[in-house]
């Protein structure tokens, strides 16, 4: 019940953030600055995140060690996830959208069970 809890915490910071979207296109923006503006939004969190559970020197090691890797993978997050989620909130209903997102979170408890089985 836990996952569920924060997955909808989850959801609803991430379902407000659609809020800012249409904002922005009502006032002319473009989804590509959106969808770039998502995804640098994010990065003090990880930091924080990282910080508080004492691995910067690790993944700044890491990410030295690999950094075509570390590019390629967050090309990869940001081309196939924030760029398509905005142009799709950019050009439909971004109710329908974000609503979505909801139902990741069922689909993600209900999958659980099928890794779970041996």
């Amino acid at each position: 019940m836990k996952v569920i809890f924060i997955g909808i915490l989850a959801s609803f910071f991430f379902a407000s953030t659609f809020v800012l979207n249409r904002a922005m296109d009502l006032s002319g923006g473009s989804w590509i600055w959106s969808a770039s503006l998502r995804y640098f939004f994010s990065l003090p969190f990880l930091v924080l995140l990282v910080m508080k559970r004492q691995n910067m020197k690790a993944l700044l090691d890491e990410m030295r060690r690999r950094p075509l890797i570390w590019f390629r993978w967050s090309t990869i997050g940001f081309g196939l996830f924030y760029a398509p989620l905005c142009f799709a909130a950019a050009n439909n209903p971004a109710w329908l959208v974000a609503g979505t997102w909801q139902i990741t979170i069922v689909a993600g408890s209900l999958l659980v069970l099928f890794f779970m089985m041996k």
